[in-house]
């Protein structure tokens, strides 16, 4: 993890001054301890790295001078991960090594025999914090979105290629057709997809097989993650 990269959800502009508030001054100033007059990196989940100069450390916030600020434009292929609701942790480990491994968007819907029936506010807004923490360890400059769909027929409104775990397959992701496509992978739960499900994915995706051994709800979607992450 980048020691001196921090999280800004705002625009960055050169000679800006920006105030880091909240659990990103905390980790500054009580975490890490910087001083003022040392260099650190912001980001903004947008695609801006901006490198600035610490001014003020007050109780509540911190003052930097942005002096260089350059931009990464995001990659035109895609990766959607269809997770179905689970225990917290769970989606927690997804959240954080699918972020990593260069998710776009996590779409979380709830399955016929989903562990959970809901995801709390509270819990989204950790993995929303997740994320942060994840794009700045990994080096992304684009944060991922988190999105709650009703229904798994929600989750065919995307425009993408749409893949789904399928036990029943020997169908392996081919990279070599993945090249310019925005990519949909849709997981199920520990329990599998219920009947009907399995009937709607037929018709409206392709069934693959991600491994020869069967995966837990939590470990298909990493798994799609990274060898889509690698095909793209």
């Amino acid at each position: 993890m980048p020691a001196d990269r921090f999280f800004l959800n705002s625009d960055l502009k050169a000679k800006a001054i920006v105030l880091l508030e909240g659990q990103e001054h905390h980790h500054l100033a009580h975490v890490m301890r910087f001083n003022e007059g040392e260099v650190v990196e912001l980001v903004n989940g947008r695609g801006d790295l901006a490198t600035g100069k610490i001014g003020e450390i007050g109780k509540k916030n911190v003052a930097i001078e942005l002096e260089s600020v350059s931009r990464k434009e995001e990659i035109s292929s895609r990766i959607y991960l269809g997770v179905p609701f689970m225990r917290p942790s769970k989606l927690e480990w997804i959240v954080e090594k699918g972020t990593e491994l260069g998710v776009s968007a996590f779409l979380f819907y709830p399955a016929k025999y989903s562990e959970k029936i809901d995801i709390s506010s509270r819990s989204l807004e950790r993995l929303h914090l997740l994320a942060i923490a994840a794009i700045k360890q990994s080096g992304r400059l684009y944060l991922p979105t988190l999105e709650i769909l009703p229904d798994l027929e929600s989750l065919f409104i995307k425009e993408a290629l749409f893949l789904f775990g399928d036990i029943r397959s020997s169908v392996r992701i081919d990279g070599s057709s993945l090249k310019t496509t925005s990519i949909a992978f849709i997981s199920g739960p520990e329990k599998g997809f219920a009947e009907e499900e399995l009937n709607r994915l037929d018709q409206k995706a392709q069934g693959v097989r991600l491994n020869p051994y069967i995966l837990r709800a939590e470990t298909a979607p990493i798994a799609a993650a990274s060898i889509l992450g690698m095909a793209l």
